[in-house]
């Protein structure tokens, strides 16, 4: 006959364990309630005044109207995001340093990047990603005094004399793009890689370069000014702030039809509690009206997110991207 002890020992142990975990949980609640506790840094991985640095200012503004405290925007440019990178998985993992990234610094550089964002991490498991917030086209854009007075134009020329353009970083989703137009359109193009939007957008109206391949976001106020000249976007349909350019794919360009995104990121490991606090503050903010619009006006589509969808959206971009990241020899 069983010994009564031999019977509770088991049972004595499933409720540690179960007080435990409900401790836990407890314990994983009662942060995510206390959180944010200091200024939470909202770490960005291009240059002040750049395309991805407007939004995430937009987005620091409103998130920390929302939570109730402060968000700083911590501007860390170079080596295509690694930098931003490292300077954020080297905070505790508690919900007070994210990253406001793309898939340039989370899917290209992944790809292509030599070094690692940590010893012995992927990107995917180095970081998680809570919420995408708006997709971004990027368009091609020359100054108004330029030859190119269309697509067609810049393609000639390009044709008859190798043509530079300037990107926010080598293996951006800006460079990627920039090899699938020349080998698409039959062009040799030179890339100028810069530390941002701002510095690309500098040079362009210097004359060092021949034109941009930039975020909507990062060149609209110039468009508007008239000292600049969009020829095309990237995506499948025109943009909402600029619907008199027309798509690559309109005009006969193929495989330009992809888009790139910005999201936020918070390192492996941040309670999901906070996680979750974070992802409910993020979606309510992607719903503003105000945000919308301010997006819309930025040449973005904004995005309604859970980290489950954030997630497979950034699954389904590795994926597209190996074989172009692969095939343009696109190393850094």
């Amino acid at each position: 006959m069983p010994s009564s002890r031999t019977t509770f020992l088991p049972q004595r142990r499933q409720a540690l364990a179960t007080l435990a975990a409900l401790a836990a949980a407890g314990c994983g609640l009662a942060r995510a309630a206390a959180w944010p506790e200091r200024p939470i840094n909202l770490v960005v991985p291009f240059a002040a005044g750049g395309g991805t640095d407007t939004v995430a200012r937009l987005i620091g503004q409103k998130l920390q109207a929302a939570l109730g405290g402060t968000v700083v925007i911590d501007n860390r440019p170079g080596a295509n995001g690694l930098i931003a990178a490292r300077a954020v998985l080297q905070a505790p993992a508690d919900g007070h340093t994210l990253m406001f990234g793309s898939n340039s610094t989370h899917v290209i550089a992944a790809l292509a990047s030599k070094q690692s964002v940590a010893p012995g991490k992927t990107m995917q498991e180095a970081f998680t990603i809570v919420s995408v917030m708006a997709n971004a086209p990027l368009v091609l854009a020359v100054r108004t005094d330029s030859p190119a007075h269309d697509l067609r134009g810049f393609l000639q020329r390009a044709r008859a004399n190798k043509l530079s353009y300037g990107s926010f970083g080598a293996g951006s989703s800006a460079h990627v793009m920039g090899e699938v137009l020349a080998e698409s359109a039959g062009i040799d193009l030179l890339h100028v890689p810069y530390k941002g939007s701002a510095p690309a957008l500098t040079d362009l109206m210097g004359g060092q370069v021949d034109a941009v391949l930039l975020t909507v976001a990062a060149v609209e106020a110039m468009v508007t000014a008239g000292s600049v000249r969009p020829l095309a976007v990237t995506g499948v349909r025109r943009v909402r702030s600029l619907p008199a350019v027309p798509t690559f794919e309109e005009l006969g360009v193929r495989d330009m039809g992809n888009a790139g995104w910005f999201a936020v990121f918070a390192p492996a490991g941040t309670p999901a509690p906070v996680v979750s606090t974070l992802a409910t503050a993020l979606q309510a903010i992607a719903a503003d009206g105000d945000v919308q619009a301010r997006m819309v006006a930025l040449g973005l589509e904004p995005v309604v997110s859970t980290p489950a969808q954030a997630l497979e959206t950034w699954r389904r971009s590795l994926a597209a991207a190996a074989p172009i990241v692969k095939k343009a020899n696109i190393v850094f």
